[in-house]
């Protein structure tokens, strides 16, 4: 997983370079492309045996197109490197071999681009500006090691860091749950900040310990 853990020796600044370079979330990418564990891996390599074209898996989708009422993805597979092998699946298909992350992550590198995210300039300022809102300064940012920074101050970059992408809608699923209170104060102090629309079941508590204290 593309996670804090391979940047405790880095600056959070270099973070979110490495995070973005692509333009896209590569932690998202990570999180949707690759098996949990070897169990899974055995699972889809087990289903790519039973519906797989010649027994392959997938190996990555190059384009998706809209036919009548239907997307279907174009899928390469393992093993078949040459283009006119490719097929075109829909999502059913790719359900049945295990790989529907495939296709969500492909349809999140295409919502990025549309978004203009992948023109969001990686520079110094830019994202000294976008962190200062979640509670670290310019030296924290530029020039600490993401190893030496609190529970807390972790938490307030992993959620700057999501927010990245400026994203109009998230989702949080019981999001005061086993968290500490600085933990906790960063997340509202997040919120507090977003402008674009929150689902979460607590919500009002959040709220609630932002405003009344």
């Amino acid at each position: 997983m593309f996670h804090l853990a391979e940047f405790m020796n880095s600056s959070p600044y270099v973070y979110i370079q490495k995070r973005y370079q692509n333009g896209y979330d590569e932690a998202l990418q990570r999180r949707l492309m690759e098996p949990a564990n070897e169990e899974e891996a055995k699972h889809i390599s087990d289903l790519a045996r039973k519906y797989g074209k010649y027994g392959f898996e997938v190996g990555s989708i190059q384009s998706r197109v809209v036919r009548g009422n239907e997307v279907l993805y174009e899928v390469q597979w393992k093993g078949c490197d040459d283009p006119k092998q490719n097929t075109f699946e829909n999502l059913t298909k790719l359900k049945k071999l295990g790989v529907v992350g495939l296709a969500k992550a492909y349809d999140e590198r295409v919502a990025a681009q549309t978004a203009g995210i992948d023109q969001r300039p990686l520079t110094q300022k830019e994202i000294v500006k976008h962190l200062e809102q979640f509670g670290l300064d310019e030296d924290m940012i530029l020039h600490r090691q993401i190893g030496s920074f609190s529970a807390g101050q972790k938490s307030k970059l992993t959620l700057g860091a999501a927010f990245w992408t400026k994203p109009h809608l998230i989702a949080l699923d019981e999001p005061t749950n086993y968290i500490d209170m600085e933990t906790l104060d960063a997340l509202v102090q997040g919120l507090a900040r977003y402008k674009g629309g929150i689902i979460a079941p607590r919500l009002r508590e959040v709220a609630g310990i932002r405003f009344t204290g």
